[in-house]
């Protein structure tokens, strides 16, 4: 756990250098607040859970890149409702996690979430782009 934190802290300070964004947006306290999301997605399946996922949707792209390090503690389950979470949040910066997933999980039923999670995330992206 200490070490997914230790990456998570790295991936959120490279993130807030690359984006240059408001200090109130990567405020620890919202930080904070996405990885606290991303423990109760992850954890035992009911309402708070659910709570967390749709939070975490509300966040929109914010979110994908802690969605992405809870990847690295999540059972099968958990990582199904990552990928849930991914699509729902609708960015095509997700498509290459989805893609990951897919190829390399090990788990079939993860790689089948994903696989489909990808085709509605890149059929929506194309039906957005087309004139």
């Amino acid at each position: 756990m200490r070490r997914a934190r230790a990456r998570l802290v790295a991936l959120a300070c490279a993130c807030a250098l690359a984006s240059a964004c408001a200090p109130e947006a990567c405020s620890d306290r919202e930080e904070r607040r996405l990885e606290r999301a991303v423990e109760l997605l992850i954890g035992e399946p009911g309402p708070t859970a659910d709570a967390a996922e749709r939070a975490l949707i509300d966040s929109g792209s914010a979110a994908i890149q802690y969605l992405e390090t809870g990847l690295y503690d999540a059972t099968p389950r958990a990582r199904r409702r990552i990928v849930k979470a991914l699509v729902g949040i609708g960015d095509p910066t997700a498509v290459p996690i989805l893609l990951h997933l897919e190829r390399r999980d090990p788990d079939p039923d993860v790689r089948a979430a994903a696989a489909a999670g990808r085709a509605a995330l890149t059929s929506t992206v194309e039906t957005a782009a087309s004139p």
